[in-house]
C-alpha cells in the first residue's frame, strides 16, 4: 500500500518555533528578568530545506517507487529591464505615489487576507507496486485578524489538477470549497511576528525584521521567509507594501522575467541564487507593485520523485482587504 508523506507545511513549523518560544517565555517569567528568546521563522526555502533533507533521506532509506506530483514551471519571457533593484525601487515610488489617495484603513476593522497554498507531497509504494502519479491539490485559507488581536483561519479545498495544470475529477478527494480545518484563537492565545503596523520606511522595516531574528541575514531567502509571513498577518498599506519593496531591493535578487501567475495575474518573477539545499526562491510582483504570490523551486539533481526544477510549494494571494 502506498503512503503519502507530505512536506512539513511552513505554518506547522512555525507552530512548533512560537511554542518553544512560548515555553522560553514561561520559563523567563519565572526568573528575577525577562530575556525575550533569540528565534527565527522560515517560511519558504529555508523551512523547505528541512522537508527536502528528510524526504531525500527517507527515499534514499527506502527504495521503493515514489513519485511526487509538481505543478506546471511557470512559463517566464524575459525582459529588457534587467536591474532587479532599479525595477523594485521604481515600483515602491509608483506604491507611494498611489497611498496619497488611498482612503486610511479603518484600526477598528477586521483585516482579510485570502491565499491559496500548496505543498509537495511524496507517494511512496512497496517494492514492485506501480505508483501512480497523484494530483497536485492546493488549498485555499481564508484568514481574519481582528483589531483586539483574535485570529481566524479557515482552510478549503481546493480544485486539484494534474502536472500539466488540467482539472482532475476524483470522488475521493474532498470537494473544492470543502472544509478541512479551522483554528479560532482569543486575543493573546495568537502569537503575531508583526504585532503592529510596519514601518513604512525601508530602513525601518528591515530593522523590525532583523530584530525578529535570523539565522543567516545574508541569506535573501530568510528574508523572503518574513516577507512570507508578514503577508500572512497583515493587510499592507500601499506605503507599508512599498517599504517591502524597499526591503527587497537591498537583497541579492535577479529580475527572471515576467510571467503570468497561478491564478492568471501578470508579474515580474525576482528569484534568489540556489540554496546551499538546492532551492530557490520566487516572489511574483504585479507591475503596479504588490506582491502577489511566493514559491519555492528545487534545482538539485539528487531525487528520484520529482523532476529538476520543480515547484516545491507556493503561495497565492488572491484577496486582502
Amino acid at each position: 500500500m502506498s503512503d503519502r508523506r507530505p512536506m512539513p507545511r511552513a505554518d506547522a513549523i512555525e507552530d512548533l518555533v512560537v511554542a518553544q518560544m512560548r515555553a522560553d517565555v514561561r520559563a523567563a517569567r519565572r526568573g528575577s528578568r525577562f530575556r525575550p528568546p533569540a528565534w527565527s521563522i522560515l517560511a519558504t526555502a529555508a523551512a523547505a530545506s528541512v522537508a527536502i533533507i528528510a524526504v531525500t533521506v527517507s527515499l534514499v532509506m527506502t527504495p521503493a517507487p515514489s513519485f511526487a506530483a509538481t505543478p506546471p514551471m511557470l512559463e517566464i519571457s524575459q525582459t529588457e529591464t534587467t536591474d532587479a533593484a532599479s525595477l523594485l525601487a521604481s515600483m515602491s515610488e509608483e506604491l507611494r505615489a498611489s497611498d496619497a489617495s488611498a482612503p486610511d484603513a479603518s484600526p477598528d476593522q477586521p483585516q482579510h487576507i485570502d491565499v491559496q497554498t500548496w505543498g509537495l507531497v511524496t507517494t511512496v509504494g512497496e517494492d514492485g507496486e506501480e505508483v501512480l502519479p497523484p494530483y497536485v491539490a492546493p488549498e485555499n485559507n481564508a484568514i481574519t485578524r481582528y483589531p483586539d488581536g483574535s485570529w481566524s483561519q479557515v482552510v478549503t479545498a481546493g480544485t486539484p489538477y494534474d502536472t500539466q495544470g488540467d482539472p482532475v475529477v476524483d470522488p475521493t478527494l474532498p470537494a473544492p470549497g470543502t472544509e478541512l480545518w479551522r483554528a479560532d484563537e482569543k486575543a493573546g492565545e495568537h502569537y503575531y511576528m508583526y504585532p503592529s503596523p510596519i514601518p513604512e520606511d525601508g530602513a525601518e522595516l528591515a530593522q523590525v525584521m532583523r530584530d525578529i531574528g535570523f539565522a543567516d541575514e545574508t541569506s535573501p531567502n530568510e528574508w523572503l521567509s518574513l516577507v512570507n509571513v508578514l503577508l500572512m498577518e497583515q493587510v499592507l498599506s500601499p506605503a507599508e507594501e512599498a517599504a517591502v519593496l524597499d526591503v527587497l531591493a537591498t537583497l541579492d535578487l535577479e529580475l527572471a522575467g515576467t510571467t503570468t501567475d497561478r491564478l492568471g495575474r501578470e508579474a515580474y518573477v525576482f528569484e534568489t541564487p540556489p540554496s546551499d539545499v538546492d532551492l530557490v526562491d520566487r516572489v511574483l510582483i504585479s507591475p503596479s507593485g504588490h506582491i502577489l504570490a511566493m514559491e519555492t523551486v528545487y534545482v538539485g539533481d539528487d531525487r528520484t520523485d520529482i523532476p529538476s526544477p520543480a515547484v516545491v510549494s507556493y503561495y497565492a494571494w488572491e484577496g486582502r482587504t
